[in-house]
């Protein structure tokens, strides 16, 4: 292993700005025909670093870069270009920075806009293309140019100030369900979108606490709400204070699962999970015999978290980076939760089929760590495949300075079996600092790639994103 994997990993998320067009010709080995669509991707690239160098932005901070690589009969071309928010713009006319989470700008700014930086997480649903982040609405882009269209607040039916970067699709019905959450009573939001992009649903929901609250998950008949052992805090938001100050971790607060039916005005029942922590992201929920089954992600130092996302691009993270696998057994009726961890090998972005999410599912898959490692190196170094009937899984060999992004499944047909299609994951070789899209033979995750489709230019490692056919 690598001599300092804190350093490298920070150097995954460099920002490169570079907006361009062009074919990608570079292939090691072979795309496959059956890929046939676009794999967005998001992910911060700041375009103007602030004085004390990009080093020192929060892992949240960063003008949003979305991606569009393209695929046709076995030929590959790419596209990038930056969400054109009214904050990106004025920064663009000032031509200096003017501030994010973790940095001030270096010198004040008149009535400056909000940051409005949609750089988590971009979606494809009812003929629109969203780039996404969790404190405003969606941001519409063009999704065969990247042209910016502007903010789309839910054809004016929001309840809220925002909504989060992590819409569910229902792996039948086509309905996006939506959250969002807020300082200020009530605490969180729910909204269904149509297959045709209507509106059908805009409700409040009353919650215990003000959370953070990444994401949510969706089963074929209820919502579920991970409401963590994190507190947002309106007072010091008001006062100015840095992201920092307004989020904190309490380990007096156990994580609670809320869990509501997804017909209009159903009540929530807040569950009690026996344990303290953080979730960003389930990987999946549904229901078998009157449970409800989901699994996630979960930070056990939620402290240790926040204080990471605050450093790490600085090339300086601690253990409360890494997260593990855990399923959660919900009993609706009885109002209890059994949590079960599944594995002490790190692990985030768990992503599955999507033509399932909702419903149970076989396999899952995720980015992690070779076994024992620690910070850094308990990150995104292989991608895994987990088998949720044998508890077993398999891994792309780790290789030395290479770190990969979130694992998006493309089946092979649209009736093709769970399993049967490629993982496509962003590769980083921190060595020959260079980017690729990795594809993978899904059903063989620990054989070499069937592909590797060089960028000419590095993409910082970003967060997330998905296929649309």
């Amino acid at each position: 292993m690598e001599a300092d994997a804190n350093s490298l990993f920070a150097k995954a998320w460099r920002p490169n700005p570079v907006e361009t067009s062009y074919e990608m010709t570079e292939i090691e080995g072979s795309v496959p025909r059956e890929i046939c669509g676009t794999l967005y991707r998001n992910g911060p690239c700041q375009k103007i670093a602030p004085e004390i160098g990009a080093g020192a932005l929060h892992l949240f901070d960063g003008d949003a870069l979305v991606h569009a690589i393209r695929f046709e009969d076995g030929k590959v071309s790419y596209l990038g270009r930056f969400a054109q928010t009214e904050s990106y713009l004025r920064e663009q006319r000032e031509g200096r920075y003017c501030g994010g989470l973790n940095v001030r700008p270096e010198v004040a700014i008149d009535e400056p806009p909000p940051a409005i930086q949609p750089n988590t997480n971009v979606v494809a649903h009812g003929g629109r293309l969203f780039a996404l982040v969790e404190n405003a609405p969606p941001f519409e882009m063009d999704p065969v140019t990247l042209e910016s269209k502007g903010l789309w607040p839910y054809d004016g039916k929001m309840v809220g100030m925002a909504t989060t970067a992590h819409p569910k699709i229902d792996g039948k019905t086509g309905q996006m369900l939506i959250h969002g959450y807020q300082p200020i009573e009530p605490y969180l939001q729910l909204y269904v979108v149509e297959p045709d992009g209507e509106v059908s649903l805009a409700e409040a929901i009353e919650a215990p606490w003000p959370p953070m609250m990444h994401d949510f998950a969706i089963t074929e008949n209820y919502v579920v709400f991970p409401l963590c052992s994190v507190y947002f805090d309106l007072e010091p938001m008001l006062q100015g204070k840095r992201f920092t100050e307004v989020v904190t971790a309490r380990d007096d607060l156990n994580i609670k699962l809320g869990v509501r039916g997804r017909a209009p005005g159903s009540p929530v029942r807040w569950i009690d999970v026996p344990s303290t922590g953080f979730m960003f992201h389930p990987g999946n929920a549904y229901e078998r015999d009157g449970k409800i089954y989901m699994d996630a992600c979960k930070y056990e130092d939620a402290a240790g978290l926040l204080e990471s996302l605050s450093t790490v691009r600085g090339g300086s993270c601690n253990s409360g980076i890494v997260a593990h696998p855990y399923l959660y057994e919900i009993d609706v009726d009885a109002g209890t939760c059994k949590e079960t961890k599944l594995s002490d090998i790190g692990a985030e972005f768990p992503r599955l089929d999507d033509r399932l999410v909702g419903y149970e599912n076989r396999w899952g898959y995720a980015a992690t760590a070779e076994a024992g490692a620690k910070e850094a190196e308990a990150v995104f170094r292989r991608v895994t495949k987990y088998d949720r009937q044998t508890g077993k899984s398999v891994h792309r060999p780790v290789v030395d300075g290479q770190w990969v992004g979130e694992p998006v499944f493309v089946p092979r047909s649209p009736d093709a079996e769970e399993d049967d299609g490629f993982v496509l994951t962003l590769l980083f070789d921190a060595i020959a600092d260079r980017s690729a899209i990795e594809i993978l033979d899904a059903r063989n995750i620990d054989a070499e790639p069937l592909a590797r489709v060089w960028f000419r230019e590095r993409v910082p490692m970003g967060f997330h994103g998905n296929f649309a056919p």
